[in-house]
């Protein structure tokens, strides 16, 4: 009975996973758990090159498989390697693990707190998590922090000017909103981030709700960034170091091709914490 049931284990892991992959269904590509250390923070990345926040957090095997593909759904190599092994001692059996179990499981319950959506070449990436601590829950006041990321995924050279924002209750109430005519809407945690071909830029923020869940949706206007020389050229690298408000003014009136990007839609769990509140 012993030598059956040993037989038996990698079968069940194998299913095990396959419900997991399952229940992520297939457009699923892991994210990094929310960072609260990030917010009010900004910086520049590689499209080619795995996140940092999140080879820290991938498996092995599929840091590896990341790393060569890029930002392709993972579900369907999943299947398909799981279903090649059998539960074998083959190339892809060392991916029937606890470790991968215990991912997939963490994923599942991340995901209602990921989004991603794309439009003209550029995707945004979000991630939401709760800042966990006794500090963070007073007088039915809930912090939680987000993660968003840019990656330009096109030819052209994108630059983003501002953002418009709907946070809501988990009733549906509307907590607090950024318009887009308001002076707190100009750029991202005071970037105006031009992001090159294969470019990304990442930052984080965060809010305050009342209570344990909400939602988050809304959408940044996006502009053309213009080719330039000569005295022209020489002012616009000028306008790229001014005080934020004018800098959005500015890029604004200058007329290139403009274009919304919607942020999908982004919920807020209090027991889906950040990294750092575990």
């Amino acid at each position: 009975a012993l030598a059956r049931d040993m037989a038996d284990a990698p079968r069940a892991m194998q299913r095990s996973l396959l419900r997991a992959c399952r229940r992520l269904g297939p457009d699923w590509f892991p994210s990094a758990p929310a960072n609260e250390r990030l917010w009010g923070n900004g910086s520049y990345g590689s499209a080619s090159e795995l996140q940092p926040r999140l080879r820290q957090f991938l498996p092995e095997p599929l840091r590896a498989h990341v790393a060569a593909t890029g930002h392709k759904p993972l579900v369907p190599w999943l299947r398909s390697s799981l279903r090649r092994s059998g539960g074998a001692d083959t190339a892809a059996a060392p991916l029937a693990s606890d470790e991968l179990l215990s991912f997939l499981g963490e994923q599942c319950a991340l995901a209602p707190c990921a989004s991603s959506n794309e439009e003209a070449g550029l995707r945004v990436d979000a991630v939401s998590g709760f800042a966990g601590g006794d500090a963070a829950v007073t007088k039915e006041q809930y912090v939680f922090a987000y993660n968003l990321c840019f990656t330009n995924l096109g030819q052209r050279r994108l630059r983003v000017l501002s953002r418009q924002y709907d946070f809501r209750e988990g009733a549906g109430a509307v907590a607090t909103q950024i318009k887009s005519d308001q002076p707190e809407a100009a750029g991202v945690v005071g970037f105006t981030p031009l992001l090159e071909p294969g470019q990304s830029f990442g930052f984080g923020s965060g809010v305050v709700l009342r209570s344990p869940k909400g939602a988050l949706t809304g959408s940044f206007l996006v502009m053309e960034e213009p080719t330039l020389e000569g005295k022209d050229l020489k002012m616009h690298e000028y306008m790229e170091q001014a005080e934020l408000y004018i800098r959005h003014a500015y890029y604004k009136g200058l007329g290139t091709e403009q274009f919304y990007l919607p942020l999908g839609h982004l919920q807020f769990d209090s027991s889906v914490p950040c990294v750092s509140a575990r």
